[in-house]
């Protein structure tokens, strides 16, 4: 088997990089976010063929993007019947399974799905819960995740549930990262640099002393400083001359 030049092999890694990279991006959110068993499978089989380049130089890498291209567009049609067809995704994906049902585990299922009660108390933990009798439902989703409605009684008390009216929230968008200004919430606030310099300084900061800063729905601005280590070392003296 004929030896990778040193120089080649980073530019190979970079190249498969972006090409895995930009397949996961096609793919969609729902890829990386929670794996079927179908997606894992896509999943395995893209790291598995983009590996093949860096073991085998005589394979070049051509075939490799028209390997994990084709999956690439396998998965994306597969996705979309999955959309048109519940009876397709049904085959593809399965069904997500109720193990805890009224405050009771229907054994059953679990041995169904090869699911030991360990494995239910340990999820079950991780969400916080330590009794399994103050469980509605627990739903093993295709995803493989446990998905867990505590029943009313124990469930925390919401502003619906005393009959106490809200308001509405938004998510408050950024001002500053990282000491530099976000144009695109500039835009939809209708305003300037200036505007936000102005505001900046009316509070006692400069632009630069600012890691993060972001403003509400009700016009607040909320400003988070930089660390003294940071704005020292930023305010230092350059040596050179």
């Amino acid at each position: 088997m004929p030896h990778i030049p040193d120089w080649q092999f980073p530019i190979r890694v970079l190249v498969l990089y972006l090409v895995v990279m930009i397949s996961l991006r096609i793919m969609g959110k729902r890829e990386i976010g929670q794996l079927s068993v179908f997606d894992f499978v896509v999943s395995v089989m893209i790291a598995e063929l983009s590996t093949l380049p860096m073991e085998d130089t005589e394979v070049p890498l051509y075939k490799s993007f028209i390997a994990i291209g084709s999956l690439v567009l396998f998965q994306i049609v597969v996705a979309f019947i999955q959309i048109k067809s519940h009876r397709f995704r049904h085959f593809v994906d399965g069904e997500p399974s109720v193990l805890i049902e009224h405050g009771q585990v229907k054994d059953r299922e679990m041995r169904r799905m090869r699911y030991s009660v360990h494995d239910l108390l340990t999820q079950l933990r991780e969400k916080g819960v330590s009794n399994i009798a103050d469980v509605e439902f627990a739903i093993l989703e295709t995803s493989g995740q446990l998905s867990v409605f505590p029943k009313a009684d124990v469930r925390p008390l919401t502003a619906r549930d005393v009959g106490q009216p809200v308001q509405s929230e938004s998510i408050p968008l950024p001002l500053v990262i990282d000491g530099v200004l976000v144009p695109k919430t500039l835009g939809i606030l209708g305003r300037d640099k200036e505007w936000l310099k102005s505001e900046l300084k009316r509070r006692g900061y400069a632009m630069s002393d600012v890691f993060y800063a972001s403003i509400d729905t009700q016009g607040q601005i909320w400003i988070d400083e930089r660390d003294a280590k940071d704005k020292k070392q930023r305010d230092k003296p350059s040596d050179k001359h």
